[in-house]
């Protein structure tokens, strides 16, 4: 018996729950893996066992022996090596045997110990021990990764969403899928899909589970197949509260796959429903669905109502329920079901059917910013206000009102919108497995609804901004956006990943220009404007001749639209386009002022400083800061370390997270909200500035103002930097964007020279004190993973220089920075094999291998 109520948090329980299980095996506790057959649950002990070199036993029917199974689970924990997995537990449950399972999980003394069964036992079990069947479900990329592996197909996440979400992730049918897909083309496999989902291609296996299962459970899941989503009063409705219990407790210990709504309410798979509903009887399901209706329309739920209504395959009372409600209602999930006769003789399911199409689309946005449609003198609706400040650049303040959208707003597609947004925000800041996650989430729950717009932006999201191998291309997902000519789409795509690259260094003006041109014939000329803003950029660093024509049309469209987003990106190209070392000085004073203005981040290009001015201060009273956050925090007051050990922790860590954000302010709102999210608004305030006068008082008369160590700049903190060369980030950012300037103008031997001096800087992941803390992990990472990249490069331009043995180190450093980089692994390969070295590349080959073993896409 699982004790404890489950609990689903908002970034997708699926992979929280397994990872939250990972680490009760690594802690020594038991893990108890509870679902249907064909989940995964094999699968994944498999994984743990191999993990750490340990023991899987499967139990027999012979197990139910008490004496039996005491000697048997004895052996295999002799032979465990400290982790043993006990498949198919279920044959031991309701026989003597079951005694000896509970003592034995009370006393094994293993480190690890996993029991995978079917069902559950009938011992108390906590909660938190526990996965179950949806826990186990497969992910939008691991779907992907399956066709890949089984069927030698690759399918991009829009297909693989649809399989997705008909299995809800069922790991059997999916395999199963896959593994039949092997004999179509790629150019007919996407409609083999849609026709094998469609009908009842996974009827055996089905038979299979449900022939595994009480009869009294499989009349009770036909009778409720009708319904979208269950929970205890629905159920109760159509068969009594008797079984409704009986039936949901099933489905909360894991017997039958399902996925979980929004609220909680457990959704059967719809490859499963339709199985059900097509072993009735016509008038059986006719009733089941009528019934199911009565039910819904009583709670007011008239969309999933209509749902019921067509899997019963009742369109004349659809047709009626349509028209007598009186209000749009958009055809989600049934739309493809219904006859193209029904379709042609009723309007209102034709209604139904064109909404839902709309709902696959992206809806504009009012691009020009006036609200000549609003009441005058009322506030801007939430999602709106965001939206426009996001436009503008101000991401604190548009943070707390997204989520306050996420709290409190009706609309699950502007749940799902703000979500999205914050996400992309926070992703630098964030560590990169809770902002894939958070994306797969978003995705789920916007296709679910029916949002497939939305879904879409949230792949691309993914293709962007995550390096999962099965992450797809946003190329793809932009065809699928133009096959439904969802320009808006296209154009928040095109701004994710143009929004990412630049937050990497990468201005390419090509396709900043393409994307300007989309925005302008959408209608959003300030969006344009941030397009060509950063095409400015990528054609002063690389001398382009269409720099001053571009320059000019930010200038003219910054003025007049009075963008002091683009403004800040004109003013620093502005100071790599100058030779008087003055003037770059004061442009990029503007720019970092600009950026400050709009709540930008750092601008991650190499700008001129102005020398600090020293005349009228006494330099005994000024000290010079500097900071090291690679490999450890460092920071120097006149080239002498700073004893930290008296100042609060809360600071200390302030002090760090200022420092990791090399002089540019961060918001007070956002560091209050990273550090002290606990509190409450005006107590997290009050902490942050108690912290803020403890470091002042390290050293009162340090930084670049009145202000000490810490600057107040508006309502945001920075650091007191006098120069780049004063944070080993800033170095480091610089040496990379130099090394990128210097290859796009060909010249390979100061590329190799800027890389060498980035790579001396990084001794260390960034800040490692920090350990998990969310606003250091996502910078560790990317520092460590440009730091890879960076080597990779290095080592082949050494190999372009005929420098072998630079060559295979730097490759070498590649993979000692970054060794889950497939591009570190594939040029230490290379090298080994330019230098002549055929066992160094054998064996680097194998490390690369046992690498894609250990992700499992190998």
């Amino acid at each position: 018996m699982i004790s404890n109520a489950t609990v689903l948090d908002d970034a997708g329980s699926r992979s929280g729950a397994i990872r939250r299980a990972r680490e009760a095996a690594s802690a020594g506790t038991v893990t108890f893996v509870i679902g249907a057959a064909g989940s995964g649950k094999t699968a994944y002990a498999e994984r743990i066992v191999a993990d750490t070199a340990g023991t899987l036993v499967r139990a027999t029917r012979a197990w139910g022996d008490a004496d039996a199974a005491r000697r048997r689970l004895g052996d295999a924990a002799a032979d465990s090596n400290g982790t043993l997995a006990i498949d198919d537990a279920q044959h031991l449950l309701g026989t003597d045997a079951e005694a000896v399972l509970e003592a034995f999980v009370a006393a094994s003394g293993l480190g690890r110990l996993l029991v995978v069964s079917r069902r559950p036992p009938s011992f108390d079990v906590a909660r938190d021990r526990v996965v179950t069947a949806p826990d186990l479900a497969l992910r939008l990329p691991d779907v992907a990764g399956m066709f890949r592996e089984a069927g030698r197909h690759r399918i991009d996440l829009e297909t693989a969403s649809r399989v997705r979400l008909e299995t809800a992730g069922w790991a059997q049918p999916i395999r199963d899928l896959a593994a039949n897909a092997d004999g179509a083309d790629d150019e007919s496999l996407e409609g083999w899909l849609a026709e094998s989902l469609a009908g009842d291609t996974a009827s055996g296996w089905l038979e299979e589970v449900l022939g595994g299962l009480p009869t009294n459970l499989v009349h009770a899941l036909a009778a409720t197949a009708t319904m979208p989503q269950l929970d205890l009063a629905r159920v109760a409705g159509l068969l009594g509260r008797t079984h409704a219990v009986a039936l949901l407790g099933a489905l909360d210990r894991g017997v039958v796959m399902h996925s979980r709504s929004d609220g909680g309410r457990p959704m059967l798979p719809p490859i499963l429903r339709r199985h059900l509903l097509r072993g009735m009887e016509a008038s059986e399901r006719a009733e089941a669905s009528r019934a199911a209706c009565r039910v819904l329309m009583d709670e007011g739920c008239v969309a999933e109502a209509a749902d019921a209504l067509a899997a019963g395959r009742c369109w004349s009372e659809l047709e009626n329920l349509l028209g007598e409600e009186g209000m749009p209602v958009s055809a989600v999930l049934w739309a493809e079901s219904v006859p193209a006769r029904v379709v042609r003789r009723s309007p209102a399911i034709a209604t139904a059917i064109e909404l839902g199409r709309a709902r696959d689309r992206v809806a504009s946005v009012r691009p020009d910013g006036h609200q000549s449609d609003l009441p005058t003198r009322q506030p801007l609706p939430p999602m709106h206000a965001a939206l426009m400040r996001i436009r503008r650049g101000d991401l604190a303040g548009a943070v707390p009102l997204l989520r306050r959208i996420l709290r409190t707003a009706v609309d699950v597609g502007e749940r799902c919108v703000a979500q999205l947004a914050l996400l992309v925000i926070r992703a630098p800041l964030a560590p990169v497995d809770e902002t894939f996650d958070g994306l797969i989430a978003v995705e789920r729950r916007a296709v679910e609804h029916g949002l497939g717009g939305i879904g879409r932006l949230a792949r691309g999201a993914l293709a962007a901004l995550t390096a999962h191998p099965e992450r797809g291309t946003v190329r793809q997902v932009v065809d699928q956006l133009e096959q439904r000519d969802d320009l808006t789409g296209i154009c928040i795509v095109d701004a994710i990943d143009l929004l990412d690259r630049v937050r990497h260094g990468v201005f390419g003006t090509d396709r900043a220009i393409a994307f300007a041109a989309r925005c302008e014939r959408l209608g959003l000329p300030d969006v344009a404007t941030w397009g060509r803003s950063v095409a400015v950029i990528g054609a002063v660093g690389t001398g382009d001749p269409r720099a001053a024509e571009l320059f000019a049309a930010v200038d003219a469209a910054t003025i007049t639209g009075g963008l002091p987003g683009p403004r800040a990106l004109l003013e620093a190209a502005s100071a790599l386009r100058t030779s008087d070392p003055r003037a770059a000085a004061r442009h990029a004073g503007a720019a970092r002022r600009a950026a400050l203005e709009t709540g930008l981040p750092r601008i991650p290009v190499a700008l001129p400083r102005r020398p600090r001015a020293r005349a009228q201060v006494s330099e005994a009273a000024v000290a010079q800061v500097t900071v090291s956050c690679f490999g450890g925090f460092r920071l120097r007051l006149d080239g002498v370390d700073a004893d930290l050990r008296l100042v609060r922790p809360q600071a200390r860590t302030l002090l760090r997270m200022l420092a990791l954000n090399a002089g540019a302010p961060l918001h007070r709102e956002l560091i209050a909200d990273l550090l002290w999210t606990d509190l409450g608004s005006e107590s997290a305030m009050h902490a942050l500035h108690v912290s803020v006068s403890s470091l002042r008082r390290i050293a009162p008369g340090s930084g670049r103002g009145e202000g000490g160590i810490v600057e107040r700049v508006g309502e945001a903190y920075r650091l007191g930097l006098a120069g780049g060369g004063d944070c080993d980030l800033v170095d480091f950012d610089a040496h990379l964007s130099e090394a990128a300037v210097a290859k796009a103008r060909r010249e390979p031997a100061t590329a190799r020279d800027r890389l060498v001096s980035a790579l001396d800087l990084y001794t260390g992941d960034v800040l490692p004190e920090d350990g998990p803390a969310e606003w250091a992990v996502g910078a560790r990472e990317r520092y460590r993973h440009r730091a890879s990249e960076a080597a990779s490069s290095l080592a082949h331009l050494h190999a372009h220089f005929g420098e072998t043995h630079a060559a295979v180190a730097a490759a070498r450093r590649a993979v000692e920075i970054d060794p889950w980089l497939d591009e570190s692994w594939r040029t230490l390969v290379a090298m080994h094999e330019q230098a002549g070295d055929v066992i160094a590349a054998r064996r680097a080959q194998q490390g690369y291998r046992n690498m894609r073993a250990a992700l499992g896409v190998e």
